[in-house]
């Protein structure tokens, strides 16, 4: 092969490379990291809004309070929602007698922040939100954590170091931060799990970040949480099939249930007609 063909050759071969192992990777963090934020709307009755600090970033909470002796529930929402999607729950568990705080996870909706990470860094967002219920009296009888998609890592950095933590709800959790990427590398772009562009595009997201993808695991995070714990899986979801729940329900030590809600998509349950029923039933069973 003649020396200018090897070159012309070479050439390519470092330029294909550097798409692949940079810039793609590089392309994919970005999506990780930086999602376009939703609208938010002005606080409402019965609802009253405040910004909690969380590693320097104000993040926006809405509160209503209810009554001393029940638990008092954090509610954390998925990757590119805000709080407003779950005022209805919110509502709901008032009726009990909970005190409810809703937050705005850092990057989204209300709060201040630039970067989403998995889970890695919203779980202070988490642990600032109960201590702030604690800080006005509203927690004396333990924190509920509900978690939902993104918000299931979330509230799974958080509730198992935490000494109140009654019992945690969680739909749609994925098991691993590395599984999840490599799961929806295949799901959206077709990306076999062997091709390292996902782990690269992770790499270079926490990073970028300042976090350590291995810190979001909600396997390990499940083994070690000695609250009660409900896992929901949405029936039709390709997203956190049943298959990656029961990862997280399997590694709980107990008490555990797992419920599979038919026919929703992705955080669809509530639009199941039992899912009151289910969620009630977990928390009276647990004397909540």
């Amino acid at each position: 092969m003649r020396p200018g063909l090897w070159k012309r050759v070479g050439g390519r071969v470092v330029l294909y490379g550097a798409f692949v192992f940079l810039a793609l990777p590089f392309s994919f963090s970005q999506v990780m990291l930086r999602l376009p934020r939703q609208p938010t709307s002005g606080v409402y009755a019965p609802f009253e809004e405040t910004f909690v600090d969380s590693d320097g970033l104000r993040i926006r909470t809405w509160t209503v309070p209810g009554r001393r002796d029940r638990a008092a529930v954090v509610i954390v929402h998925g990757l590119g929602d805000t709080l407003e999607s779950f005022t209805d729950q919110a509502r709901t568990l008032h009726r009990r007698g909970h005190t409810v705080l809703l937050l705005d996870l850092r990057a989204h909706g209300g709060s201040e922040g630039r970067d989403s990470t998995l889970g890695a860094l919203e779980r202070v967002d988490v642990k600032s939100a109960a201590r702030h219920l604690r800080e006005r009296g509203l927690a004396a009888a333990g924190i509920v954590y509900m978690g939902f998609s993104l918000g299931s890592a979330a509230v799974m950095g958080a509730a198992p170091d935490e000494p109140d933590t009654r019992a945690v709800i969680l739909e749609a959790p994925f098991d691993t931060a590395r599984a999840t990427v490599a799961h929806h590398g295949w799901l959206l772009y077709r990306i076999p799990a062997w091709v390292p562009i996902g782990r690269l595009a992770l790499a270079v997201a926490g990073w970028r970040a300042g976090f350590d993808p291995d810190d979001v695991d909600l396997v390990k995070a499940s083994a070690r949480l000695r609250a009660p714990l409900l896992t929901i899986v949405d029936g039709e979801d390709p997203r956190m099939p049943e298959a990656v729940v029961r990862r997280v329900f399997n590694a709980h030590p107990g008490p555990a249930q797992m419920w599979v809600a038919p026919g929703v998509g992705h955080v669809g349950a509530v639009l199941r007609p039992d899912y009151w029923t289910q969620v009630n039933g977990f928390l009276e069973a647990n004397g909540l």
